[in-house]
C-alpha cells in the first residue's frame, strides 16, 4: 500500500497515463470531415496528426510510472496540447467569421507541433525505449524461461521413465500370463486324450460286463442242453460232436471276454496316465518358479519331468511299477543340454 505522501504523485501519474493513452488511441482519419466541410476539409492535417500520434505512441504507459512528477506533468501537458488541436478541428464549423483563415491556422498548428513535441518528449521516449529493450532484463527473463523449460523436460523425463517402468512391468505380466496360457494349452491335449480314453474305457467295461453275463448264461445252459429232445445225442459220435461244439462256443465267448477286458484296462490305463500328465504339466510352472533360485534346480526339474512324461503305475497295465533299469531320455538330455554351450 502506498503511503499518504505518495498519493499526490500517484494522482499525477494516473492523469498523465490517461492523457497519453487517449492520444495513442486517437484515429487521425476522423479529422478529415470532408462530408461536412466540403472543400474546407482537413485532409491535409491527417498525415501530420498521425505523425504526432506515432511520436507519442513511442512512450510506454509503464514507463510513465517511473517518471518524476515534473516529467510526468510535462508529458501530460504535451499530450493534452496535441489533443486540444485535434479537438478544435473536430469542433470546427463554417459559421465562424473567416472559416478558411481559421482552417489554415489549425493546419499550421498541427504541422508545427511536431518539432516542439519531439523536443519536449525526447528524454521520456529515450527512457521508454531503453526500458522496453532492457537487455539485462530480457536476459534474465530468457534464463528464467530456459530454466522453466529444463524443469519441464526433467518432469517429462521422470514421467516417461515411470511409464517405461510400468510398461516393462505390464509386459512382464503379459509374458507370464502368455507362458502360463501356453502351458495350459499344452495340458489340454492330455486332457482331451484322457477324456477320449475314459469314454472308450466305459464302453469296453460295458461290453466286458455283457460278455461276462453271456458266458455265465451259456455255461449254465450247457448243463441242461442235452435234455432238450431234439438236441439229445444219439450215440457216441453225436455226444462227442455236442461236447466239441459246446467247448468251441465257450472258448470263443471267453476269448471275446478277455479281449474286451484287456481293451478296458488299456483305455483305463491311458486315461489315468494322460490325466496325471495333465495335472503334472499344469503344476510344472510352479515347480520351475520354485526351483529357479535353488542350487539343485536341474535335479528338481529333471525329476519333475520324469514324473510327468515317464511311464506311470496305474494298476491297469501289466508290469506297472517295474523299473526298466536304464536311463530315460530326460535323464540324458537335460544334463547334456546344460553342458552344451552356444556355438559360434
Amino acid at each position: 500500500m502506498p503511503g499518504m505522501a505518495d498519493l499526490p504523485r500517484l494522482a499525477e501519474i494516473v492523469e498523465a497515463r490517461k492523457s497519453v493513452e487517449r492520444l495513442q488511441s486517437f484515429d487521425a482519419s476522423t479529422l478529415t470531415r470532408a462530408g461536412e466541410l466540403g472543400s474546407l476539409n482537413f485532409q491535409d492535417v491527417v498525415a501530420p496528426a498521425q505523425r504526432l500520434i506515432n511520436l507519442v505512441s513511442l512512450i510506454s504507459l509503464d514507463a510513465i510510472d517511473d517518471l518524476p512528477i515534473a516529467h510526468a506533468n510535462a508529458v501530460r501537458s504535451q499530450a493534452d496540447s496535441i489533443f486540444s488541436y485535434f479537438d478544435q478541428i473536430l469542433k470546427f464549423t463554417l459559421e465562424v467569421g473567416s472559416p478558411k483563415q481559421a482552417r489554415d491556422q489549425f493546419v499550421a498548428q498541427v504541422r508545427t507541433a511536431y518539432d516542439h513535441a519531439w523536443t519536449a518528449l525526447n528524454p521520456v521516449i529515450a527512457y521508454s525505449l531503453r526500458r522496453s529493450s532492457d537487455f539485462d532484463r530480457l536476459e534474465r527473463e530468457a534464463r528464467a524461461t530456459i530454466q522453466s523449460m529444463k524443469d519441464r523436460v526433467a518432469e517429462l523425463e521422470a514421467e516417461m521413465a515411470k511409464r517405461k517402468a510400468d510398461a516393462d512391468e505390464t509386459l512382464k505380466e503379459i509374458r507370464k500370463v502368455a507362458g502360463e496360457h501356453g502351458v495350459s494349452q499344452q495340458a489340454i491335449y492330455f486332457k482331451d486324450e484322457a477324456e477320449a480314453h475314459d469314454k472308450l474305457a466305459t464302453t469296453w467295461l460295458n461290453r466286458t460286463v455283457g460278455l461276462t453275463i453271456v458266458l455265465l448264461g451259456y455255461a449254465v445252459s450247457t448243463f441242461f442242453i442235452h435234455k432238450i429232445p431234439w438236441l439229445a445225442p444219439q450215440g457216441v459220435y453225436e455226444t462227442a460232436q455236442l461236447a466239441v461244439s459246446k467247448a468251441l462256443v465257450f472258448v470263443t465267448i471267453a476269448f471275446l471276454l478277455v479281449l474286451a477286458a484287456r481293451n478296458y484296462t488299456a483305455h483305463r490305463h491311458n486315461a489315468v496316465v494322460n490325466k496325471h500328465r495333465q495335472n503334472g504339466l499344469v503344476t510344472y510352472g510352479a515347480l520351475v518358479k520354485a526351483a529357479s533360485a535353488g542350487a539343485n534346480s536341474d535335479i528338481i526339474l529333471t525329476k519333475a519331468a520324469e514324473c510327468i512324461f515317464d511311464s506311470q503305475s496305474t494298476g491297469f497295465a501289466k508290469g506297472d511299477g517295474v523299473d526298466s533299469g536304464g536311463m530315460s531320455m530326460i535323464n540324458v538330455g537335460v544334463p547334456a543340454l546344460k553342458m552344451t554351450g552356444p556355438t559360434s
